[in-house]
């Protein structure tokens, strides 16, 4: 969570790890773009560090069965670039990294949004010609990692130590492993 003090005003908004890592120090100047999310019950703020991740949000709250939790759960696993290839590519394995995403979700993300996603977009990005290949090993450990309590940084850091220090090709699993014990 989040308190920005607008003109003595704190307002509480809930923010995506990813958000949480480009803040400042406590008390500094921050640009926050924010998104109210109003049901009968609820009342509530969400705050983003970039139009992309803020348009990522709003387009997952559109798919059924997909709250604010969740959207922000994606949004602090995988980067707004990741998440539109995953879904451009249809990479079902890559989104059920993800905490939160099991495989009937998962299908039900790439077939809700893969036609809402700009296609302009995608091909600007370079995505639709990297073909249907696996994400990257590391990528898929820093998601694993990410969704058992690392943030992005953490993670990154544990994966490529790892990687660097071993001598041989590891899978997943070991690579995984590795990395959590390497990032205590």
């Amino acid at each position: 969570q989040l308190v920005l003090d607008v003109g003595g005003v704190g307002y509480h908004l809930q923010i995506p790890l990813s958000t949480y890592e480009r803040l400042g120090e406590n008390g500094s100047r921050v640009k926050v773009l924010t998104y109210q999310y109003v049901r009968e019950d609820a009342f509530k703020l969400f705050g983003f560090a970039t139009s992309e991740e803020k348009n990522l949000f709003e387009l997952l709250l559109s798919v059924s069965g997909i709250g604010p939790k969740i959207a922000l759960g994606i949004l602090s696993c995988i980067t707004p670039d990741d998440f539109m290839r995953f879904i451009s590519l249809e990479q079902l394995d890559s989104l059920t990294v993800i905490s939160g995403i099991g495989k009937k979700t998962g299908r039900r993300l790439i077939v809700e949004l893969k036609d809402k996603i700009d296609q302009t977009y995608v091909i600007e990005k370079g995505i639709a010609s990297r073909g249907k290949a696996k994400p990257d090993l590391a990528e898929q450990a820093i998601g694993a990692l990410i969704s058992l309590g690392l943030t992005r940084y953490q993670a990154k850091q544990a994966v490529e130590s790892v990687i660097e220090d071993s001598r041989k090709k590891l899978g997943l699993e070991e690579l995984i492993k590795q990395a959590l014990k390497s990032s205590k």
